[in-house]
């Protein structure tokens, strides 16, 4: 164990993509910058699946953002697989599927280039240190212990953020579950991401196959809790595995190598971001697409965003108050409508004859804007339905 007692300009808590990011962005305009991560090896254990959208993906899903260099530039070393089309699976088994250029991430590795790139940039971190905040001060134990008094404070500690807690900013908005397997020796397609709904399998959700490489995959269901109604997630994980009538012919004699779980903002944003000194920044922020449950091309834009305006700040040229409207302008309207969406797709999705009927109405372009946070008017329509039932 060891004592840091320090004043520094900004403290991020939190090693994840956006706190990495918002560290290395800090760091890089001038600002002290401490990076405390309560894990004492940043990358483990990984929680979610590792799909990034390329570039041009990117763009269009946030038109209005600045995509960071840390998510435009990945070095080849930590992409896995590339994919080019996501197919979508009705109950009844049938598929539409339509163009995504898409990078498959090694997690464990890539978070580790974004905290090296972090302390490459001046930052300091502390690993194996849980923070909480107290009197305005972040109170540390763990690996270091001691207290930090800092200008500005990034939350990027997750969905459970004990910051956003202490902060007065924590909001009991919907959260997902998602469990994931990785496994070897399937007989996928290797370039495709695919996702399978259907109340046997996914009640209030989805299952999906993200390939890693020609015959290896991450495996996952992903809902929430309200829906599994006293059903364990692995139970249902292992019975799409075993009895998925498309997905068992895929996965039949694959081994798990690695079990992945955790929890997964699904309700947007909290109506508060910032508060006094504290900034929130990818899932303590919810910054997380309702529709997909994807998050690291967003939690990378806010974490970036967060630590530009604090850096900002520190330096006497801006305030914090503006970082709501950046982040508002960077991805609140696709957030918004991303839970917009979940809400109308809520009330379908636990009859699988209602799921056919929404499939059936959504072409393969507008299941794309579905899922890049866009309502196309068929949509709204099969709302419309709905709400006269």
């Amino acid at each position: 164990m060891r004592r840091y007692e320090e004043d520094v300009d900004v403290a991020v808590v939190g090693a994840g993509p956006a706190g990495s990011v918002a560290a290395e962005a800090a760091a890089r305009r001038g600002a002290q910058v401490v990076l405390i991560e309560r894990k004492r090896e940043v990358g483990t254990p990984v929680q979610c699946g590792g799909f990034l959208p390329e570039v041009s993906e990117l763009e269009a899903l946030l038109p209005r953002s600045e995509i960071p260099g840390s998510l435009a530039d990945i070095p080849e070393r930590y992409i896995l697989a590339r994919t080019r089309l996501q197919r979508i699976y009705s109950p009844s088994g049938d598929a539409k599927e339509f163009s995504v250029r898409g990078r498959v991430i090694d997690r464990r590795s890539f978070d580790r280039h974004l905290v090296w790139k972090a302390a490459r940039a001046g930052a300091e971190v502390l690993v194996g240190t849980r923070a909480d905040l107290g009197g305005g001060s972040l109170r540390l134990s763990g690996f270091s212990s001691g207290e930090v008094e800092a200008g500005a404070i990034i939350a990027a500690d997750g969905p459970s953020s004990a910051i956003a807690r202490g902060a007065g900013l924590a909001d009991r908005r919907v959260a997902g579950v998602c469990l994931e397997y990785e496994m070897a020796g399937l007989d996928i397609d290797p370039d495709v991401v695919e996702m399978y709904f259907g109340t046997r399998s996914a009640p209030g959700g989805y299952a999906w196959i993200i390939p890693l490489g020609e015959d290896v995959a991450n495996v996952g269901v992903g809902t929430i809790p309200a829906r599994i109604r006293g059903r364990r997630l692995g139970d249902l994980l292992d019975s799409f595995i075993a009895d998925h009538r498309i997905a068992k012919e895929k996965l039949r004699g694959g081994k798990v190598t690695a079990v992945m779980r955790g929890l997964v903002p699904a309700g947007g944003m909290p109506p508060a971001i910032q508060r006094d000194k504290v900034l929130l920044a990818g899932d303590a922020a919810g910054m997380v697409m309702a529709t997909s449950g994807g998050g690291i091309p967003l939690a990378m834009v806010g974490g970036d965003i967060a630590g530009e305006v604090a850096a900002r700040y520190i330096s006497g040229n801006g305030s914090l108050a503006e970082y709501e409207g950046r982040i508002a302008k960077a991805m609140g309207r696709e957030l918004e409508n991303s839970v917009r969406i979940r809400e109308v797709v809520e009330k379908m999705i636990s009859s699988d004859l209602l799921m056919d009927g929404l499939f059936a109405i959504l072409s393969p372009d507008q299941m794309k804007a579905t899922m890049r946070g866009q309502i196309p008017r068929a949509l709204e329509r099969a709302h419309e339905m709905m709400a006269k039932r």
